[in-house]
C-alpha cells in the first residue's frame, strides 16, 4: 500500500510539471534536486530515472555573443528547474526537426539512476550527437535506457552548428575561425567535469561518445589542447579522425558566405550580425551546395564532406593526424567503429538502380578506375546494383578511413574497433519530412542503426525485438566499460599487425564475435590505393 501511495505521488508530481498545476507538498518532496558548484538544479522522475533537460552550461551565443566562443557558466543567478527540454541549435530542416532558428541553445540533458546521491561517484558518458555538424538535437535521443541499465550518468548537450558554429571570417582579433562548436563542446565537458560530482557522478570517470559528426568532433576534442585532460576515455561511432580542411578552406566558405548573404564590404561580421538567423541559413546552405571552393588566391579545392574545426585555428593550431602522432591523445583509450552497411539509407533514392545507370556513375565518379572499380567490386547476380553501389561507397568514405584512423592512433594509445552488424536493425524513420520509403529496399545496418541499441535515437520505424533488446543490452555494458581500465579491457585490442575487430551482431548471424579479416572483406587494401574522398556522399 505504501509502495503504491509513493507512486501515485510521483505521478503527481510529473503530471503537475507538464501541466503547470501546482504541485502538492509531497509530490515537491519527490522532486530530484542537487546542489552543484553552478548553483541549485532541479529535475524531474520518470520510473526509475532521473532526468534533468534543459541545463544551461554556457551563456546564449546571441547579439554580441553571436560567433564569440562559448565558455562555461560559473554559476547560476537563480535555481534551475530542468523539467522542460530546449530546442536545438539554428538549423535548417533536416530529416530529424524542422527549421530551427533558435539561438539560445547552449543547453544540456541529464539522465541518471532514480534516487543517486551525490557520493554514488558514477561513472559519467557524455554524447555527442550527429548530422553532418548542420544539423541535429538532443532531442533526437534518451539517455535514460543507457543510464539505467549501466547504472551511470548520461549527458547529451548541444552545440553551434553550421553557419553558427563553423563560420570562418579569418585571422584578426574578434573574427571566428571556424572552431566555435568546438568551444560549446569543450565547454560542455568543462561544466560536466566541474559540477557533475553533485549528481552522484565522477568527473575523473568521464567518456565521450560521438556518432557520425560528433564522431569527429571528438577526434577534435582529444587533439585540441584546451581539452586535455577533460575525459578518460573515447568512443567514435561511424565518424572519422585525420583529416580536416584548413583554416584557409573554411575561410574562403566564411567569405562565399558573407557575400551570398549580401555583405560584400570592409567588415562582413558586423552586417552578418545584423542578419536573421534564416537569411543565414540561405547563405551558408548555398555555398555548401557547391562542389568547389575558390581561395583567395584564385584556385579551386574541392569543398569538404561536411563542416569541421579547421586546422590552423585558435582551438585546433595543428593538424590532427600531426597532433595524435606528437602524443596529444595521451593515454585516453579510444574505440572506433562503424555499421556494415552505412551508406545504404542515403542511396535508397536510387533503387531500383539499372546496371547501364550503375556503370554510368562508376564512369562518373571514379573514371579514372572504373574499370578495376568493377572487378574489386562484382554485381551480384539477381540483386540490385544500388547494394553494390553501396556498399563500395560505404567502404571508402567511412568503413576503411575509420580503420586508417584506427592505424594512425595506434601506438599513441589503445585502440579497438567494432562493426554493427544487424542488418535486421529498425530502418531509419524521417520525423520532419515525408520521405518515401522505396518498397522492397533493404537499408540492413546503415548509417546510424546502432543508435536505438544504445541512446533511444527516435527516427526509427519500430521498436527491437526481444533478441534484439538483448543485443541493445550487451552493447550498452560494452560501451559503459570500454576503456575503464586504462586499457581497451575487455574489449580485445586492434593493432595493425592483429586486426581484431569485435563484430556485434544477433545469434542468428554469429552473435558478438571477433574477425580478423575485416579490413579485406570492405576492400581496404583497394581504397588505399585510392584514398581520396568525394565531398558528397551521393554519385
Amino acid at each position: 500500500m505504501q509502495e503504491r501511495t509513493l507512486a501515485r505521488r510521483l505521478l503527481t508530481a510529473v503530471l503537475a510539471t507538464a501541466t503547470g498545476m501546482l504541485a502538492a507538498p509531497a509530490a515537491q518532496a519527490a522532486t530530484p534536486s542537487v546542489t552543484a558548484p553552478v548553483g541549485v538544479i532541479s529535475g524531474m522522475t520518470q520510473g526509475n530515472a532521473d532526468i534533468f533537460l534543459g541545463v544551461p552550461f554556457a551563456a546564449p551565443p546571441m547579439g554580441q555573443g553571436r560567433w564569440q566562443p562559448s565558455t562555461p557558466l560559473a554559476s547560476y543567478s537563480a535555481p534551475v528547474r530542468a523539467t522542460t527540454a530546449r530546442m536545438g541549435c539554428a538549423a535548417p530542416i533536416s530529416a530529424d526537426v524542422g527549421e530551427t532558428v533558435n539561438e539560445d541553445c547552449l543547453y544540456l540533458n541529464i539522465y541518471r539512476p532514480a534516487g543517486v546521491d551525490a557520493h554514488a561517484s558514477l561513472p559519467v558518458t557524455v554524447f555527442i550527437h550527429g548530422g553532418g555538424n548542420q544539423t541535429g538535437t538532443p532531442a533526437s535521443y534518451d539517455g535514460t535506457e543507457f543510464a539505467t541499465r549501466t547504472h551511470s550518468i548520461v549527458v547529451i548537450p548541444t552545440y553551434r552548428l553550421g553557419v553558427f558554429g563553423f563560420l570562418a571570417l579569418g585571422g584578426e582579433q574578434g573574427q571566428p575561425q571556424g572552431d566555435l562548436a568546438l568551444s560549446d563542446i569543450i565547454s560542455a565537458l568543462k561544466w560536466t567535469h566541474d559540477n557533475i560530482a553533485a549528481f552522484g557522478g565522477n568527473a575523473m570517470g568521464m567518456s565521450v561518445v560521438g556518432e557520425s559528426a560528433g564522431a569527429a568532433n571528438i577526434c577534435d576534442v582529444l587533439t585540441a589542447p584546451a581539452a586535455h585532460g577533460l575525459v578518460t576515455q573515447a568512443i567514435m561511432q561511424s565518424g572519422f579522425c585525420p583529416g580536416r580542411p584548413t583554416r584557409a578552406v573554411m575561410e574562403a566558405i566564411g567569405t562565399a558566405t558573407a557575400q551570398a548573404a549580401g555583405c560584400t564590404g570592409p567588415d562582413p561580421l558586423s552586417c552578418m550580425k545584423r542578419l536573421p538567423v534564416p537569411a543565414l541559413l540561405v547563405a551558408w546552405n548555398t555555398v555548401w551546395q557547391q562542389p568547389t571552393v575558390r581561395l583567395k588566391d584564385g584556385t579551386s579545392v574541392s569543398r569538404p564532406l561536411f563542416p569541421v574545426t579547421p586546422s590552423g585555428s585558435t582551438l585546433q593550431p595543428k593538424p590532427v593526424d600531426a597532433a595524435i602522432r606528437a602524443g596529444a591523445v595521451g593515454s585516453v583509450p579510444v574505440l572506433i567503429g562503424f555499421n556494415r552497411d552505412e551508406l545504404r539509407t542515403f542511396l535508397a533514392g536510387y533503387y531500383p538502380l539499372s546496371t547501364d545507370r550503375y556503370h554510368a556513375l562508376l564512369k562518373q565518379d571514379y573514371s579514372g578506375f572504373a574499370a578495376d572499380l568493377q572487378k574489386e567490386y562484382p554485381l551480384t547476380p539477381g540483386q540490385d546494383p544500388v547494394y553494390t553501389l553501396s556498399a563500395l561507397r560505404t567502404d571508402q568514405m567511412l568503413i576503411c578511413p575509420a580503420l586508417r584512423a584506427a592505424a594512425v592512433l595506434n601506438g599513441p594509445t589503445h585502440v579497438a574497433v567494432y562493426e554493427f552488424a544487424d542488418r535486421t536493425a529498425p530502418p531509419f524513420r524521417s520525423l520532419a519530412m515525408k520521405l518515401p520509403d522505396a518498397p522492397g529496399f533493404d537499408r540492413g545496418a546503415s548509417h546510424t542503426a546502432e543508435l536505438l541499441y544504445l541512446f533511444g535515437y527516435k527516427s526509427v520505424a519500430g521498436p527491437l525485438s526481444p533478441v534484439q533488446q538483448a543485443l541493445s543490452a550487451q552493447m550498452m555494458d560494452m560501451w559503459a566499460t570500454f576503456g575503464r581500465s586504462g586499457t581497451t579491457a575487455p574489449w580485445p585490442a586492434w593493432t595493425p599487425q592483429a586486426p581484431d575487430v569485435t563484430v556485434l551482431a544477433l545469434p542468428a548471424d554469429g552473435g558478438i564475435r571477433v574477425e580478423h579479416d575485416v579490413a579485406t572483406r570492405h576492400h581496404c587494401g583497394f581504397w588505399d590505393r585510392h584514398p581520396a574522398i568525394p565531398n558528397s556522399l551521393f554519385p
